[in-house]
């Protein structure tokens, strides 16, 4: 008997104890920012999601930060709920779906495997800040055609500036209402154009709540959905040999611990001294811990990297 109602009272604690760690991980996941944003002398906000159903803020959550670059993921997620709802194909080529542009599938934009790699964009974002109107006709039309190899990947904005327009030329609604409707409106989110950098749209120019950008990223990268569970059924370009994968407008890979979970995580910056400079980073572990943190600095590659390590390290590592 006595074991009997020993066994009961352990289980009964369990529950507990798992609730106190995950709350003991929060915490730690705020300290590890707060640190980071101390160290490089700086500002932000985020939330954290626990399986895309418990939220925790970061600072004011509630106010809207520039997605900057994490946009794509919104741009992909839309482009695969048209893909697998059959108003998208991505073998086809984006020429035959505008009537013009580049003789590149659909399927390689999403990868950034097109062969595009003049990023014309960097040159007049600066030019298109704090105006009104989405600006991807006006990348096809100062776009270049594709001088790099097909199938290499080459990051360049580009292919999300293309990817918008072969949205939007799929069916009747805008791209501002097709993707809302197709990827904020199932996860009962809000979001918008930036007020500054709105013309970014579909490569850069989003703009969410933490809380609310917290909860998405764990819906649709996470193991409730075809895209969170099987990633590699979407098109995906692997980045180096044994490294990670980039698609579904992220770059992912297989959960460490063999558990046939996934990462998947993005950096985002908006960077024009003396105007703009914000960053954004968003990341999914294995389905279960959720991160998003928006920024007031534009940061180097090193420091992008130490960010993700210690978040990383709180989301995975033992909490005292």
């Amino acid at each position: 008997m006595k074991a009997l109602v020993l066994s009961v009272l352990i289980l009964a604690l369990l529950p507990l104890a798992a609730a106190s760690q995950d709350a003991d991980r929060v915490e730690a996941m705020r300290a590890a920012y707060a640190e980071w944003l101390e160290r490089n002398q700086t500002t932000g906000t985020g939330a954290l999601a626990f399986q895309g159903a418990d939220t925790y803020a970061i600072g004011d959550a509630t106010a809207p930060i520039e997605l900057a670059s994490v946009s794509k993921s919104i741009t992909a997620l839309c482009a695969a709920a048209l893909l697998d709802s059959g108003d998208l194909d991505m073998s086809v080529s984006v020429r035959d779906v505008l009537g013009r542009g580049p003789d590149v599938s659909v399927a390689s934009l999403v990868t950034h495997t097109s062969g595009l790699t003049e990023d014309v964009t960097q040159k007049l974002m600066p030019e298109w800040l704090d105006t009104d109107g989405q600006r991807g006709f006006d990348v096809l039309e100062a776009m270049s055609a594709p001088t790099g190899v097909s199938g290499q990947y080459v990051y360049n904005n580009v292919n999300y500036a293309l990817l918008g327009l072969v949205i939007e030329a799929s069916v009747p609604d805008s791209y501002e209402d097709t993707c809302k409707r197709l990827v904020l409106d199932p996860v009962g989110v809000t979001g918008m154009p930036s007020p500054r950098a709105g013309g970014f749209l579909s490569w850069g120019g989003w703009t969410m709540s933490p809380l609310d950008y917290a909860r998405l990223h764990a819906h649709w990268y996470g193991q409730g959905t075809a895209t969170g569970r099987n990633p590699f059924d979407y098109p995906h370009v692997q980045l180096f040999e044994n490294g990670p994968y980039y698609g579904l407008g992220t770059v992912f890979r297989p959960n460490h611990t063999g558990d046939g979970t996934f990462n998947f995580w993005h950096f985002g910056a908006l960077c024009f001294p003396g105007r703009m400079n914000v960053g954004s980073y968003a990341v999914t572990f294995g389905g279960k811990w959720t991160a998003i943190m928006g920024y007031d600095a534009c940061v180097d590659f090193d420091t992008m990297l130490a960010l993700d390590t210690q978040i990383g390290r709180t989301a995975y590592g033992a909490v005292e």
